[in-house]
C-alpha cells in the first residue's frame, strides 16, 4: 500500500509567496519566519513532490514546469484552508441579529424542534422571530429586513427552493354535521389568503354555497372559531388538535389543492454560517 502524503499548508503559503514574486526574506517577513526556515519549508516541498518548483540563481528565483503545474493547487488549498478558518471563527462571525420569518402554521408545528437545535449549535447567535402572512414575510426578506423565511410558494426571485408541498384540508370540530347541500360557513383570515381563496373557488366550482361565518388575522383565533362551531375553515394538518378533524370525507366536500412552502433567503449579505445552518435544519425538518 503506497504511503499517504500530505502537503503542508504553511508551506504551501510560503511557495505561493515566493511564486508570486516576493524573494525568501519578504516572505519570511511576511510569514514571521526566519529566511533560512524559507528556504528549508521550500526544500522540504521538494522532497515531498519528489521534483523542484524553484529554479534558483544569484539574482532570481523562477517557477520550474513543476512549479508553475503545483501553483493553480497551492492557491486553491489555501482559500479553501482559510475559508475553512473563517467560517468556524469567532472573530470573523457575523454578529448581528439572525433574522427569520415564518407563517403561524409552520411556527407552531416545525419551528419549536428547528429553532431548539439551531440554539444548541449556536448559543452565541441572536435569532428574532416574526410570524407572520406570506405575502407580508416575502416582502420583508425582499426588503432585507428578514434574513429568511419559509411562506407559501411564490413565483418569486428571492425563492430558493420548495420546501414541501402539504395538502389543503377542511378542518372543523370532530362532531360537526351538515347537510349535502347547505352553506358552508367558513372560518378565514382575511384577503388576500391563499387558503381562502382555495376553500371558495373549489366550493364555487361544484356549485356549492358559501357564507364568511368568521374572520381573524391569527391562526389561534381561527382555531378557538372552529372549536366553539362556527364553522369549517381550510389550513394544512398543521391545524389539527383535539376535538378538530379532517371533515371532507364525512361532510362531502370538494378537494383541494395542495399548498407549496418555499424557502426565501435575503440577498443581501454574503456568507453566513449561521444563516446557512438555518437553511438546513429547515430543510431537514420538512424532509423528516
Amino acid at each position: 500500500m503506497v504511503a499517504e502524503r500530505h502537503l503542508d499548508i504553511a508551506v504551501l503559503r510560503a511557495f505561493l509567496l515566493i511564486a508570486e514574486g516576493r524573494s525568501f526574506t519578504e516572505a519570511a517577513d511576511r510569514l514571521g519566519r526566519s529566511p533560512s526556515a524559507i528556504s528549508l519549508q521550500i526544500q522540504k516541498l521538494e522532497t515531498d513532490l519528489g521534483t523542484s518548483v524553484f529554479r534558483r540563481n544569484n539574482r532570481q528565483v523562477v517557477l520550474t514546469l513543476a512549479g508553475e503545474r503545483l501553483l493553480g493547487f497551492a492557491r486553491r488549498i489555501l482559500q479553501a484552508n482559510d475559508e475553512a478558518v473563517s467560517a468556524f471563527s469567532s472573530k470573523t462571525a457575523k454578529q448581528a441579529p439572525l433574522r427569520f420569518g415564518t407563517t403561524q402554521d409552520i411556527a407552531e408545528a416545525v419551528l419549536p424542534d428547528v429553532l431548539g437545535q439551531f440554539a444548541r449549535e449556536h448559543p452565541d447567535v441572536e435569532l428574532t422571530l416574526q410570524v407572520d402572512r406570506s405575502a407580508t414575510l416575502i416582502d420583508a426578506v425582499q426588503t432585507g429586513t428578514i434574513d429568511v423565511a419559509i411562506a407559501l410558494r411564490r413565483d418569486h426571485p428571492l425563492n430558493r427552493e420548495q420546501l414541501a408541498e402539504v395538502p389543503m384540508i377542511w378542518i372543523g370540530r370532530d362532531d360537526v354535521s351538515m347537510a349535502g347541500n347547505a352553506t358552508v360557513p367558513l372560518v378565514m383570515f382575511d384577503p388576500p389568503c391563499t387558503f381562502r381563496s382555495a376553500a371558495i373557488e373549489s366550493l364555487g366550482a361544484v356549485g356549492r354555497a358559501h357564507r364568511i361565518a368568521f374572520t381573524s388575522p391569527s391562526l389561534s383565533g381561527l382555531r378557538l372559531a372552529i372549536e366553539v362551531g362556527l364553522g369549517l375553515t381550510v389550513r394544512t394538518r398543521h391545524l389539527l388538535a383535539p376535538r378538530l378533524d379532517d371533515v371532507a370525507a364525512r361532510l362531502r366536500l370538494p378537494p383541494l389543492p395542495n399548498a407549496g412552502f418555499s424557502l426565501y433567503v435575503s440577498d443581501m449579505n454574503g456568507a453566513w454560517s449561521a444563516r446557512d445552518d438555518l437553511v438546513k435544519l429547515c430543510r431537514r425538518a420538512f424532509q423528516a
